[in-house]
C-alpha cells in the first residue's frame, strides 16, 4: 500500500522510499476510455515519460504532460488487455520506480517495476 503525502516528502510502498510527492494525487495508474491515465509526481523534472514492455522500454514512446502547477504529470496511453510492466523516465535519464501501481515485481537488474493490469 502506497502513503500519499501533501507535503514534499517520500512515497513508500513496502517500506521502500521510491519518490518525491507534493500532492495528495492518486498515482495508481487507471484504465479510462481511451487507455490507462499514467499520473506521477514529479515537482523538479523538466520532462516525464512511461515506458514499459508495453511500448519495448522506450524512454520517449509515451511522454506525460505536465498537470498544473504542483509537479503533477500525467497522460493516458492505449494498451491492449493484459499484465504490463512499467517504469517513469524523468528528464531522460534517471527511471524511477512507479510510487503506486497494482503491483511491483523485481527486474533482474536490481531495479523494481510496476505492473499495470488492463482488465
Amino acid at each position: 500500500m502506497a502513503l500519499r503525502c501533501r507535503a514534499v516528502g517520500l512515497v513508500f510502498v513496502a517500506g521502500l522510499a521510491l519518490g518525491a510527492c507534493a500532492t495528495p494525487v492518486s498515482q495508481m495508474p487507471r484504465a479510462e476510455a481511451d487507455g490507462v491515465r499514467f499520473t506521477v509526481v514529479a515537482p523538479t523534472a523538466r520532462s516525464v515519460a512511461v515506458a514499459g514492455d508495453f511500448n519495448g522500454w522506450s524512454p520517449t514512446a509515451h511522454p506525460l504532460k505536465r498537470a498544473g502547477r504542483d509537479g503533477v504529470w500525467s497522460g493516458i496511453v492505449a494498451i491492449p488487455e493484459g499484465e504490463y510492466r512499467f517504469m517513469y523516465v524523468i528528464d531522460g535519464k534517471r527511471w524511477l520506480t512507479p510510487p503506486a501501481a497494482d503491483d511491483f515485481v523485481r527486474d533482474g537488474f536490481g531495479n523494481l517495476n510496476g505492473v499495470v493490469v488492463v482488465p
